[in-house]
């Protein structure tokens, strides 16, 4: 192959050409159809080098992006919008970017150090951003070098300036060096001066205002926290009532459930559900009927066959119901979701109870979507003891029943959706490599490689990162899912001040 060709494979990457002609050039114009913040580490040790030579000039940096940008893998996707003016093409341009870093996939050390720097090179001049007024998928890296050997070079072909562009995926890209920069920068000047500026002051302002990267005094930061433990912890709801109830039908109040039930009812009111996932023998049952006590909401109860109860009530949820006084509530079997339908459409129901929810978390069932109508508007109580024990397709499957997936109340920037999309690709990605990185069958095993260079840019397979990889996959989700689950197990009643804690369903 032509030396001139960069596609990524073996040891020819375009990242490692950009570093080198980075490190001798006295002026960079990047045309892109997007900026992905995922490539920024290559381009930010390097230019940080100039920069401490001294050897960054006002308006070092042109880059000009073709498409309008939004959150994705670790940074910007395409968003075509079509004719708009100014002020739009701009106000999109930087509401992206709060989207980007109010993200919890940008919210790190590394992230922090490389937008300081650029911000740096943008508060200077040394950086400048542009928006072309027509979309443009164009990819051209013009580079004036210093010196006479060499003094102009250019490379073009598939590769954005993304992780996977420079070196994660193959690409076909070609360097030329004897013909054609003036006709390629006269292109890109002719773009630049029809782009939409993006000043400095209004960048800076949305990273200083409106990101991760907004100055939090300690003042503003104890005040968030007292806030946010005394709306936790403040009595909302009538607990000695409760408290009364539960002695009057037989039930020892225990602490660990009250407290579970405020904390139920708060976080039902923040985000319209609550998952109970209390293990084996803690009561999630008791929990359940008294947070729906506490809501003071008329509802339904769907649960399996076996845990309906009798008609006279002596057994399963027919008895949970009638022992707190949750007289105006009905029972349905999951499998009679129909009869469930026709049942609230003409009622008042406003709450639903789920038990042994993690039967409906495969979103392709029927049965599934017809419990999806059920808890449309609603606010919904899942009861399963297996929560994290599935894909990110199933966890996502079950918030869905109560958080609206691209305005959720669980993420800063509220998408959902598309967050759980990328974990659950990740996750299919990292259980193929350790399923079949040394499979007999050759066809797997290349995908498997294929797949591993995709998730860390790498040829060779190192079992110990796929599943260090895989393990904080898991952390990031429960750092999500968290915020609306109530999980105990009999080691942690400890903490609560009952001197004895007895099953109680």
């Amino acid at each position: 192959m032509a030396q001139n060709f960069i596609t990524n494979s073996q040891e020819k990457t375009l990242e490692e050409r950009l570093k080198t002609l980075i490190k001798y050039s006295k002026e960079l114009k990047f045309l892109v159809g997007f900026f992905y913040f995922s490539s920024i580490r290559p381009l930010y040790e390097k230019l940080k080098e100039l920069y401490e030579e001294g050897k960054i000039g006002e308006e070092h940096i042109k880059i000009l992006v073709g498409l309008s940008v939004d959150k994705g893998v670790y940074g910007l996707y395409e968003l075509a919008h079509g004719n708009e003016g100014d002020e739009g093409i701009k106000n999109r341009f930087l509401q992206s970017l709060e989207r980007v870093f109010t993200s919890e996939e940008f919210d790190k050390k590394e992230i922090y150090e490389q937008v300081e720097f650029f911000l740096k090179l943008l508060k200077e001049e040394k950086l400048v951003i542009r928006k072309t007024r027509e979309p443009n998928h164009a990819k051209l890296y013009l580079f004036k070098l210093e010196g006479d050997l060499l003094p102009q070079t250019f490379i073009t072909g598939s590769s954005n300036l993304t992780l996977a562009g420079l070196k994660g995926q193959e690409e076909f890209n070609v360097e030329i060096k004897d013909y054609g920069f003036e006709s390629a920068e006269k292109y890109f000047d002719e773009r630049w001066e029809r782009a939409v500026p993006l000043s400095k002051e209004d960048i800076i302002k949305v990273f200083e205002t409106r990101t991760f990267f907004r100055e939090i005094t300690p003042f503003i930061a104890y005040a968030y926290i007292l806030k946010n433990y005394l709306e936790l912890h403040q009595e909302k709801i009538p607990m000695s009532e409760l408290e009364e109830l539960m002695k009057k039908r037989g039930y020892e109040p225990y602490d660990y459930q009250l407290s579970a039930v405020a904390q139920a009812v708060a976080t039902c009111e923040d985000h319209g559900g609550v998952i109970l996932a209390d293990v084996v023998g803690l009561g999630k049952t008791v929990i359940a009927s008294l947070t729906a006590k506490a809501l003071g909401k008329r509802g339904i109860v769907i649960c399996p066959p076996h845990l309906v109860g009798d008609e006279a009530k002596t057994s399963g949820w027919k008895k949970y119901l009638e022992d707190f006084g949750l007289y105006d509530w009905e029972v349905v079997s999951l499998g009679k979701l129909e009869d469930a339908k026709r049942y609230i459409k003409n009622r008042n129901i406003e709450v639903v109870i789920v038990d042994e929810a993690h039967r409906f978390r495969n979103q392709r069932t029927e049965r599934y979507h017809q419990l999806l109508e059920i808890c449309r508007g609603k606010t919904v109580i899942l009861l399963t003891a297996t929560p994290f024990n599935n894909r990110p397709a199933d966890i996502f499957a079950l918030l869905k029943l109560f958080t609206i997936p691209k305005k959720s109340t669980l993420t800063l920037d509220g998408d959902l959706a598309q967050r759980f999309e990328k974990y659950d690709r990740e996750f299919r990605k990292l259980a193929y490599i350790r399923s079949y990185y040394n499979s007999g069958d050759s066809k797997k095993r290349e995908r498997a490689k294929k797949y591993y260079k995709e998730l860390f840019g790498e040829e060779k397979i190192d079992l110990s990162k796929v599943n260090k990889r895989a393990r904080d996959l898991s952390r990031r989700i429960k750092a999500i899912i968290e915020k609306v689950v109530i999980r105990r197990n009999r080691l942690d009643l400890k903490y609560y001040k009952d001197k004895k804690s007895k099953c109680q369903r």
